[in-house]
Order: structure tokens, then sequence, then C-alpha cells
């Protein structure tokens, strides 16, 4: 930790305070160096646990300077490791009342490519934790759900799984009637992605980014390319990538979306399992607005459903195929 930074921290977890100009002076000291120091991160986790009295300067420079450690000043950059996460966890494992900690590890989430899936479960649980002990559904906490559960770092990239699900049940349960009302819509939308939909985008692991990110680094003379592409195994083929880059492009964009195309169309119909979560979930008489509204999306939305949910939404029972005549020992026509 640089002396600087351990001198206003000390003092300020001595006070409790943090007043703007201990915040400038702060953010002169963490962005005067190349890079933030991990004693310098952890020092200012650790006051903002403790403060209890805040500038509201404060919380942007927080989630500012988390941001810029945690994903940026990754290798490659916008990937969360497992150690950098666990270190976050670990900085972050206490009552997170401060609305600066809550807004920090969104930004990290939402701003991160991809992440460990431990640490956006991580966050969403600590926003839970505050809802529940609150009893009411703010609609900054609908907010803050929302970029959650539709981080490009979460649990499932922008699509809902059932892990999100089941938290905003958790805190549906936990807060009944007393919800803002953007709560009715989030909530309505959120649990039917979660039994009709996949998340479209699909990102390269970290493994990948980093061979991309050296590939791209190495430095290749004019020689040595030319050499490389009298070995390649497909000379002509490589030939006509180097004169022609975007030949394959409009094929290559055709087979992402048929691939996406079939993986929705797969996703859309509610399956039995998810439709017993459901059930279960919403409980035998679910009158509500938000349970109204998703029982209203999902029979626009949904395809098929199990025989489970028609009572729920209300549809008659499926059809039953007329049984045909029972034939015993027929043989296939001989060829002629």
């Amino acid at each position: 930790m640089t002396t600087a930074i351990a001198d206003i921290v000390g003092r300020l977890l001595t006070s409790g305070k943090i007043a703007a100009d201990d915040v400038l002076a702060m953010r002169k000291e963490i962005y005067g160096a190349p890079k933030i120091a991990p004693d310098d991160a952890d020092a200012l986790a650790r006051l903002d646990l403790a403060a209890t009295e805040r500038a509201p300067e404060w919380g942007e420079f927080f989630a500012e300077v988390m941001v810029d450690y945690v994903v940026r000043q990754q290798d490659p950059e916008d990937y969360v490791d497992d150690a950098t996460a666990a270190w976050l966890m670990r900085a972050f494992d206490g009552d997170l009342k401060p609305d600066s900690a809550i807004e920090a590890l969104a930004r990290i989430v939402e701003t991160a490519s991809a992440a460990p899936p431990a640490l956006a479960t991580f966050a969403l649980d600590k926003l839970k934790a505050r809802v529940v002990a609150a009893g009411t559904i703010g609609a900054g906490d609908v907010a803050l759900l929302r970029r959650l559960v539709f981080a490009g770092g979460g649990d499932g990239n922008i699509g809902v799984t059932r892990a999100e699900a089941d938290v905003l049940f958790d805190i549906r349960d936990a807060c009944g009637a007393s919800y803002a009302p953007e709560w009715i819509d989030f909530f309505a939308k959120a649990i039917a992605d979660a039994v009709t939909a996949v998340s479209p985008f699909q990102l390269e692991s970290r493994d990948a980014a980093l061979k991309d990110e050296a590939w791209l680094n190495e430095r290749e003379s004019p020689l040595g390319f030319a050499r490389g592409m009298l070995h390649a195994p497909d000379v002509g083929g490589a030939m006509k990538d180097v004169l022609d880059p975007f030949a394959d492009e409009a094929k290559e964009w055709r087979e992402a979306d048929d691939a996406i195309d079939a993986a929705e169309a797969a996703a859309a119909p509610v399956s039995e399992d998810e439709a017993n979560w459901l059930v279960r979930r919403l409980g035998p008489d679910p009158k509500g607005e938000p349970e109204q509204r998703l029982i209203k999306l999902l029979r626009q939305t949904a395809p098929r459903w199990s025989d489970v949910l028609r009572p729920l939404l209300g549809a008659p029972p499926a059809p039953q195929a007329p049984a045909g005549p029972v034939v015993f020992g027929r043989r296939p026509n001989a060829a002629a």
C-alpha cells in the first residue's frame, strides 16, 4: 500500500467520515500510479464497509476503482479470473448496507466480458439480503436486480438462469405485496425468460481470449508471413482469405443466426421440469399482479407447455389423438 493511501485510509477509518476532499486526495494517489495496487484496492474496500458517513463523490470513485482493478486491470482485459473474484468476495463479505458496495458489484458484473459464476451469484445474493432485510422492493432495487440478472458477465450471460429466477422468487416471498410498480413487469419478464429463452450471446472463454491476445501481439515480418503461407495446408484457401477476407462472412453470419434460431426454438416450449418448478414456486393461488402478468406473458410467448402448467394458464386439456385399429400379425408388403 502506498504511504499516502495508508495515511488517508487510516485517518478515515478512525473518524468514520469520508468528505469530498478526502475522495479527491485518494483519486489523485490511486490514479497517479501506473496501476492500482492490490493493497490500495483492499484498503478502499475496508473503508467502504467501515465508514458511517460518505460524501456523494465517494460512491462513483469507489465503483470506478473497483471496476478498473477487478475488470480492466486483468490479463486479458475484461476477463475476471478466479483469484481476483475470490479476493473481491472476501473483501465484500460483510453486511453491504451502503449503496456504494452494491453499485460496485453491479458495475463489475455488467462490465466484465466474463467472470466466474460464483461472483455473479455472490453479487445477487448480497442484493437479495439487503432487499429482504428491508422488507420492500424499491424502484432502485429493481434497477439493480435488472442490471445483475441481465449482466453480460452474469451466470447466464444476458439470459436468466434457474438460480437467478429462484432469487427473484425468494425476494417475492419475503416482501409480499410491498413493491414498487417497476417490479411487476421486471418479475414477469425475467421469470418468463428463465423458462422460455436462452442467451444468444456466447462469449469466448478466458483461455481463448488469452490465446487471441498473444496472437495479436506477435510481430511477424513480411518474409515470415510469406513462408507461413507456403507451408499452409491450404495455400489456395489462405490466399483467398488474404485477397478477399469477407468472402465467407455472410456464410458465417448465416450459420450463427441459424444456431441461435435453433437454440431459441428448443428453449421456447415449457418443459415438464420447468413447469413443475414454476408451479411449485408460484404456489397454489398466485393472484398478485406480478404473477398474473407472468401468466399472461407465458400464454402469449410459450408455443407449447406441459400439461402440468395448463390449469395455471387456464388452458383446456390437450386433445387426445384418436386410437387407431389394433392390427395383429401384419407383415410388410413384399417388394414388387
